[in-house]
Formats: structure tokens, sequence, C-alpha cells
């Protein structure tokens, strides 16, 4: 089987100040969870106006200890890998992602998109689009495919919500600045 998610959010800041921030905002005190982030290869493209980052994030592993009891499940930290294009000339910032940890096992992988809105071209709309599939496990696939779609909702809702924060007080200290 294979587990799907799919998140659609508008941010009512431009996509600048948003890809900036999807590129910086870990680690933070508001996620924990997220330990470090270690930029592995960047490239800078002025003529094509991309901007090209591929990094690791190391998380805690907060698979339930029941769980844990597969050996391969009880590691300390999950790294993900996650590439990112932004795209200066059409203001647009494309991220996959995919799990290094546990990758004999389970594949898991995202697809996000910022881009301006048509509603509004100052506002961001983020489309993000993922699959989780739990190999060689048996019984245990379905049992880890559903514990692993409902905790990256959740984190990635969370990302979402710390995102909203950070840029909130961000337009607060820059609306200051300018008084």
């Amino acid at each position: 089987m294979v587990a799907h998610m799919t998140i659609t959010h508008v941010f009512k800041y431009p996509v600048d100040k948003v890809a900036d921030l999807h590129l910086t905002k870990y680690p933070t005190e508001k996620e924990p969870n997220v330990i470090k982030v270690e930029i592995r290869e960047h490239k800078m493209d002025h003529v094509k106006g991309t901007d090209y980052q591929r990094r690791w994030a190391y998380c805690q592993n907060n698979v339930p200890q029941v769980l844990r009891i597969i050996s391969l499940l009880d590691e300390k930290e999950i790294i993900f890998e996650e590439e990112a294009w932004l795209d200066l000339h059409n203001k647009s910032l494309r991220v996959e992602s995919k799990n290094i940890s546990f990758s004999d096992y389970a594949q898991m992988w995202e697809e996000s998109t910022f881009k301006p809105s048509d509603e509004n071209p100052n506002w961001t709309i983020f489309e993000q689009h993922g699959e989780i599939t739990v190999y060689h496990l048996g019984l245990f696939n379905r049992v880890l495919e559903i514990f692993a779609k409902k905790f990256f909702t959740q984190g990635a809702l969370k990302a979402l919500q710390i995102m909203e924060e950070i840029l909130y007080e961000r337009s607060l200290s820059q609306n200051s600045l300018n008084m």
C-alpha cells in the first residue's frame, strides 16, 4: 500500500519572504524535533536566476517505543534530504524531500511548491504532495504507513504554523523599523 498526503496553504506574504523563511527556519526553538540542518550543496546561477540547495535535516526519531522492537526503527535520529530550486525570475520555489534513514524499508517523499497567488500576487500559495511506502516488514507495513502519514501531516501543519508565526513577527519588526 501507499499512503498519500496533500496539503495546501495560503500565506498572506510575498513568495520571496516565504521562500527565504522556508530555507532558513530550522533549527528553531519553536520546533525541537529538528536537531540541525546541514547544507550539502549550494549552487547559484546568476544568468538563469536560480538558487539550488541540497540539505540534510537531522530530526529526532519519534517512532513510538512499541514499534522500536523492530531494530532498524530504533535509531536516535532520522535524516531527510531536501533539494530546493529557487527561481528568482518567476518568484517560485520548488522543494523535493526524501528520507535517507530507513530507505531500504521505507520510501517517503514530498514535493512542495511556493508560488504567487492568482488571487493576490503578494500572497503565496503553498502546495505539498507526498507518499509513504513501507516494504519488507509484513504486517507492520500498513501500521507504519498510517503512523508516518499522521506524523508527517502533523509535522507539515506545525511547520506551516511556525512559518506563519515567524512571518508575522518579522512583519511587526519591519513595521516598527519603518516608523
